[in-house]
């Protein structure tokens, strides 16, 4: 441990941290500044920006031990606040530039840093500054943020007020079609919105921090699960495998029971205990007193494999000779034909223009910049509360109280702010990790997922593999068509 004298948003404080530690974590967690957002954690997308002397740092992978004696060190609570206004902040929210509002705070600390050094930019400055500084944001385009910074420099050389910017209602008080803030944008430009991870900042001291223990092969049979060596880790207070969960051990999504599914939603298991279906499946879960302590043990679980053929297409998996992945369940097992009008076969021999292809697209991960996050525990009432990211609460609803045989009033879902979606958590996984640990321990328990894990382990938009073939007659009219879709969502 040292002792660090830094100046920081204008107060001198001593700061006694682990030399090795990033300056966000001891910002976020030993100082409560948690205006300072953590993205990626690798110094990619900029969330976590904010001022070193002036300079737009990265803090995420800034370490404490580069930090010299009396720096002034500035972050998003040292720029404006709630009730006093930076010109960028007052901007941020006229132009709509805090949507998910995840990477606001990072950019308009580095809007500052611009202005600071180049009071008159132009549009084009702009944007090679959030460029050059890896400034990210999945939500905007980047127009609003431009718009915002030029209008904030205006303001700031003199040439308009924040009141000429400032939203004024119509005389007609009609609000659509007009740029009426968000509600929550004050919150989200000022840092004090307070996303999952800020949340779990704030939990009691008997809350558990859960790490996944994730396969690392994408197909195999399980031999064994050792958790003798991570039982032995500081902080473990419990490891949890298939063989705590009394026969719930079913991620059940019944509700996925349709005409044409030949999968009824509960072929996969909560923890992988026989097999492993895809990477990065979960196989255990390790409880700790920090996340560092379980992620620290989950590295201890050793797992012994029988390696499968890996499918690591849709046409793979989908060929004649491929062993099911989910024994029971053809790996194409939803089949929807849609057909209309008379035979096509006829119509293409006699058109006078045939044209076919195969075309793919690929798989694509959302990349938002707020990690999967979230907690769950038991409430006065006795109820399962999970509070998540999830932007459809019935699905993690059905999906916990199916899983573990609940009630449904005996389960509730609480949607925090959300640092972007897009589609991904339409899968309920995490909710019901987080609502198991709960279960079982009894206590309050928190998981937080890594970049790595958010880019593996969450829903993606899938690939697709489509074969076309169309017929046009001699004026150019289409009359008929022949196409075919594989979606692999595996």
């Amino acid at each position: 441990m040292r002792v660090f004298r830094l100046n920081i948003n204008g107060i001198k404080r001593n700061i006694v941290c682990d030399p090795e530690e990033t300056l966000a974590n001891v910002l976020r967690n030993q100082l409560g500044l948690t205006g300072t957002k953590v993205g990626c954690g690798t110094g990619q997308c900029g969330a976590c920006s904010v001022l070193i002397d002036g300079k737009v740092v990265r803090s995420c992978v800034k370490k404490m031990k580069s930090i010299p004696d009396n720096t002034e060190i500035v972050t998003i609570e040292g720029i404006g606040t709630p009730d006093n206004l930076h010109p960028i902040q007052q901007a941020w929210i006229v132009h709509g530039a805090a949507q998910c509002g995840f990477c606001s705070p990072g950019f308009i600390v580095s809007a500052k840093g611009l202005l600071d050094q180049n009071p008159n930019p132009t549009r084009e400055e702009v944007r090679d500054w959030f460029q050059r500084h890896r400034n990210a944001c999945r939500c905007t385009g980047y127009v609003q943020l431009v718009d915002a910074v030029m209008d904030a420099a205006r303001i700031l050389r003199g040439e308009i007020t924040m009141e000429d910017i400032a939203f004024k209602m119509p005389e007609d008080g009609r609000l659509l079609g007009t740029k009426y803030p968000r509600p929550d944008a004050l919150a989200k430009v000022t840092g004090t919105c307070d996303y999952g991870h800020d949340l779990v900042l704030k939990l009691p001291e008997n809350t558990l921090h859960m790490a996944m223990v994730n396969a690392k092969v994408s197909h195999a049979n399980i031999l064994s699960v050792d958790i003798s060596e991570a039982e032995k880790m500081p902080g473990v207070h419990k490891i949890i495998t298939a063989a705590d969960l009394e026969g719930k051990n079913v991620m059940a999504f019944s509700f996925m029971a349709m005409p044409n599914n030949k999968n009824d939603g509960r072929d996969r298991p909560v923890l992988c205990d026989k097999k492993v279906f895809q990477y990065g499946d979960p196989i255990a879960l390790v409880c700790a007193d920090t996340e560092e302590q379980a992620r620290a043990a989950a590295e201890k679980v050793k797992v012994e494999y029988e390696l499968l053929p890996a499918y690591m297409s849709g046409p793979e998996a989908a060929a004649p000779d491929a062993m099911e992945i989910h024994p029971g369940v053809p790996n194409v097992h939803f089949e929807l034909p849609v057909i209309k009008g008379e035979e096509t076969g006829p119509i293409m021999e006699k058109a006078p223009y045939v044209v076919e292809g195969e075309f793919y697209v690929q798989r694509q991960p959302h990349l938002i910049l707020e990690p999967e996050v979230g907690f769950a525990y038991i409430d006065d009432e006795g109820v399962l509360t999970v509070h998540t990211k999830s932007l459809v609460l019935a699905l993690p609803h059905i999906v916990i109280s199916l899983t573990l045989g609940l009630p449904p009033e005996k389960v509730r879902i609480i949607m925090n702010p959300v640092g972007a979606s897009f589609g991904y958590k339409l899968t309920p996984n995490p909710e019901v990790y987080m609502a198991v640990g709960t279960y079982i321990t009894g206590r309050p328990v928190a998981l937080h997922y890594d970049y790595a894990q958010q880019t593996y382990y969450t829903g993606k938009r899938a690939p697709m593999n489509t074969y076309a073939k169309l017929a046009a007659d001699k004026d150019g009219k289409l009359i008929a068509l022949e196409h075919d879709v594989l979606i692999d969502h595996g």
